[in-house]
């Protein structure tokens, strides 16, 4: 993917706040609304294209069925990006006239249910060689988001020395980030080496950090978006120079690695959402098995960051802003379990977010 304006509303979007409790087996009914509204604010017009009017279609799999209902806009074509995630094109004017505005909304309804955790036994742990070598070329590269630095992999490789498991190299990395990189946000997602420099960043910054480290030993991880419901988060921010208001209300973005560790396979690390230091609890108890939080999209091969920060330019350079606003709302829960919502989902459609909804979004 290349230019992008909005990609980093995301960024913007992560969750800040408490975690609610575990929910039971049975499927939990959530639902939230995202309203965006684009004003003009020059004397001329910004033309629109399909690329800009783009969005991400969230995951459905076997534990979270995601549907939306009273868009504002229809859909006129569906698509596949460079990581896997399924993306829509919205059915919007040519463009927005000078001093006008593009108002969009719509309502995400999500029957989630938690996923099984698996018993993480240290001395069940498989070594690099039991990794499938199809994992390695897609999820150990260097790219534009992941990338590396002489320090960053001397660190990694002293880290991770003397042990001869995956799952030791892992909690050796994750417990030195855990102990030595502090919370904090920026306005834009920060590389790697800018987080190990720094030694702080948010959610998303330091799963970036963990698996540019990871990827460098030979350890298949990507960055998994997704959105977490709890009742304590509520904010309302401005940034961008004033270009891009955020409201919250019950539903925020958040952010976390997903690593490869033998003979468990694809395993959440949450590294902020979490009260506790000890590497081994962070891995087994992750959060992202409980249905509170809904998985969005991937991030591995995509220029996750630079387009983040080209959007931030562009934005304030331009005439345009933005308020974007996402507000749980209340919904009955569903009768039915996850197992049943799985099977009848299969003639619905995804629900789309309009954290990709950019203006210049190109896809290569």
């Amino acid at each position: 993917m290349r230019d992008k304006r909005l990609h980093a509303i995301i960024i913007l979007l992560l969750l800040w706040g408490a975690l609610p409790s575990a929910s039971a087996a049975k499927t939990t009914r959530y639902a939230f609304r995202s309203t965006y509204l684009f004003e003009n604010r020059g004397a001329e017009p910004l033309a629109l294209s399909d690329d800009d009017a783009t969005i991400v279609i969230f995951e459905n799999n076997e534990w979270q069925i995601v549907t939306i209902r009273n868009s504002t806009h229809g859909v006129s074509r569906e698509y596949t990006d460079v990581d896997g995630n399924s993306l829509a094109v919205m059915d919007f004017p040519a463009e927005i006239p000078a001093g006008g505005t593009l108002f969009f909304s719509y309502e995400y309804v999500i029957d989630a249910g938690d996923s099984p955790r698996p018993s993480i036994d240290p001395q069940q742990s498989g070594g690099l060689s039991d990794i499938p070598e199809a994992l390695l070329g897609e999820y150990c590269e260097e790219t534009e988001t992941f990338r590396r630095s002489e320090e960053m992999m001397a660190l990694a490789g002293s880290l991770t020395s003397d042990e001869s498991t995956v799952l030791g190299m892992v909690t050796r990395v994750l417990g030195w980030i855990v102990a030595n990189v502090t919370y904090g946000n920026y306005e834009v997602p920060q590389y790697p080496d800018e987080t190990l420099a720094q030694r702080r960043g948010d959610c998303d910054d330091q799963s970036i950090l963990l698996i540019s480290m990871l990827r460098a030993l030979g350890i298949p991880a990507l960055l998994q978006i997704g959105v977490v419901f709890s009742g304590s988060i509520e904010g309302d921010r401005t940034s961008w120079e004033g270009h891009l208001s955020v409201e919250q209300r019950g539903v925020g973005w958040h952010g976390w690695a997903m690593v490869y560790i033998p003979p468990w396979g694809w395993l959440p690390i949450d590294l902020t959402l979490t009260g506790s230091k000890d590497p081994l609890t962070i891995i087994a108890y992750s959060p992202e098995y409980e249905s509170f939080v809904v998985t969005a999209y991937n991030v591995s091969d995509q220029r996750y960051i630079g387009d983040s920060r080209s959007s931030r330019e562009r934005i304030i350079a331009s005439d345009l802003y933005v308020s974007v606003s996402d507000i749980a709302l209340e919904e009955a829960e569903p009768n039915n379990w996850i197992g049943t919502a799985y099977t009848i989902s299969g003639v619905l459609a995804g629900a789309a977010f309009l954290v990709y909804l950019v203006f210049s979004r190109r896809h290569g």
